[in-house]
């Protein structure tokens, strides 16, 4: 859903890697008994953020299309950068293989959780922002 608002389609985007990463952990933490399985995650977003904006800045200038059935289509949010990947934490695996550390999915899950505020925090402020520039208050 493009918003027009940089500000607003960051937090957007900051808040959908939060909900993929969740996912991602709480399948790990679901497969913690589970032989043989090994930890994933994703990549950080910042990383991810990155390299869309250089990606966005490289074509800045070319014409964009706005719904799929236009010629030379090419869709935007590629689900690649929301791919897990194989991650686990530091120490030796199980003797049945799995390397699910739940203390190192627990802290992921703090970390996740200060994310997805973070994305909110934005989003609510930038909301109040405009409501105060159009004369509206709460």
């Amino acid at each position: 859903m493009p918003t027009g608002l940089k500000v607003l389609d960051l937090a957007q985007k900051l808040a959908g890697h939060a909900a993929a990463r969740q996912t991602v952990i709480s399948r790990n933490i679901a497969n913690a008994d589970t032989p043989g399985y090994k930890a994933l995650d994703l990549k950080p977003f910042s990383e991810t953020y990155a390299a869309r904006a250089a990606m966005d800045d490289q074509d800045a200038f070319a014409p964009r299309a706005t719904r799929p059935g236009h010629v030379g289509y090419v869709e935007r949010d590629d689900p690649a950068d929301l791919r897990a990947r194989r991650d686990s934490a530091i120490g030796a695996a199980s003797p049945n293989g799995n390397d699910v550390s739940l203390e190192d999915q627990m802290i992921r899950a703090a970390e996740l959780r200060l994310e997805h505020d973070l994305a909110l925090g934005v989003w609510r402020k930038s909301l109040d922002v405009l409501r105060t520039a159009l004369g509206r208050a709460r």
